[in-house]
C-alpha cells in the first residue's frame, strides 16, 4: 500500500499532535454507506487506527486525511474539552414514542420497534455529530490540500447520492415525520454546502421540494457563522440540536488521556 506525501504529512501532523501514530488497514466489512472509518486510541491501544473500503482505494489518500482531521480537531483542544458523544435515555424513549405511534407503520412487533428505534437513534446523533464538524474538516482539506479536490469531489459526490435515498418514497412512506425532519434538515445543510463548492445550486433542490431545504439552510446558516475553530465545536453541535429540537439526547463523555 502506497499513499501520498499528502497523506505522509497528515499522519506526521496527528503524530505530533496526539504522540501517537495512525495505523491504517482495509476492511471489506465496513457497511456500504461507510467508506472509511476512525477509531481513536484509548486504553492500551498504542495508535489511531482508520479503516476503509478496499474497493475504495483510488480514494483512500482523501477518505483517510479526512478522518485524520477529526483527529486533528480533537487533540487540538485542551484535554479538560477531549469528549466522546453518547446518547441518553430521553433519545431513546422520545424515538421509541415516535415508533410506536407512527401511523406509516401501524401493530410493529416489539422487536421492530426496538430495532427501529436504535436505528434511528443512531442515524440521527451520528450526523448531529459529524455533520457539522465534517464541514469544518472538509474546508480545511479544500484550503490546506487542493491537490485531493477531485477525490474529495468524488467521495462527496457518492455521499450525496447516499444521502438523496432518504428522500425515496419508501422512505418517506415509512419512518416517523419527526425522525425524518432532523435526518433530511442536516441532509440538506450538507448539500447546501457542497451545491455551493461546486456551483451547482440544483444539488440541493430535491430538499426544497420535500421542504427540508429551509431548516438545512438555517443549519448551515448556523455553521457559517460559528468560528472555525475546534473549541466551538461542542457549541456548533449544541446550536444545531437546538435548531432541530434535540436538547437532551446526547451527553458529554470525558476521554481519558491518551
Amino acid at each position: 500500500m502506497s499513499l501520498s506525501e499528502i497523506t505522509q504529512k497528515v499522519f506526521r501532523l496527528v503524530e505530533e499532535a496526539s504522540g501517537l501514530p495512525v495505523h491504517v488497514e482495509p476492511d471489506s466489512n465496513l457497511p456500504k454507506n461507510i467508506l472509511a472509518k476512525l477509531t481513536m486510541a484509548r486504553g492500551k491501544m498504542p495508535f489511531h487506527q482508520v479503516t476503509y473500503r478496499p474497493d475504495h482505494w483510488a480514494s483512500a489518500d482523501y477518505l483517510i486525511v479526512y478522518q485524520c482531521g477529526f483527529l486533528l480537531r480533537h487533540y487540538a483542544v485542551p484535554l479538560s474539552d477531549r469528549v466522546d458523544f453518547a446518547s441518553t435515555d430521553l433519545a431513546e424513549s422520545t424515538v421509541g414514542q415516535w415508533v410506536r405511534n407512527n401511523p406509516k407503520t401501524p401493530g410493529l412487533p416489539q422487536n421492530g420497534i426496538d430495532g427501529l428505534t436504535s436505528f434511528l437513534i443512531n442515524g440521527i446523533l451520528s450526523q448531529l455529530s459529524l455533520v457539522p464538524v465534517g464541514l469544518r474538516v472538509d474546508s480545511w482539506i479544500l484550503t490546506e490540500y487542493p491537490e485531493l479536490s477531485a477525490l474529495q469531489r468524488e467521495a462527496a459526490t457518492k455521499q450525496l447520492e447516499e444521502n438523496a435515498t432518504g428522500l425515496r418514497p419508501g422512505v418517506l412512506g415509512t419512518l416517523p415525520d419527526q425522525a425524518l425532519a432532523a435526518r433530511l434538515a442536516m441532509s440538506a445543510a450538507f448539500s447546501i454546502y457542497w451545491a455551493e463548492k461546486f456551483g451547482q445550486p440544483e444539488i440541493s433542490l430535491p430538499y426544497r421540494a420535500t421542504g427540508h431545504l429551509a431548516t438545512g439552510q438555517a443549519l448551515f446558516d448556523l455553521w457559517r457563522g460559528f468560528p472555525d475553530d475546534p473549541a466551538s465545536d461542542q457549541s456548533l453541535i449544541h446550536a444545531w440540536a437546538a435548531k432541530l429540537g434535540l436538547q437532551g439526547w446526547y451527553r458529554w463523555v470525558h476521554r481519558p488521556a491518551s
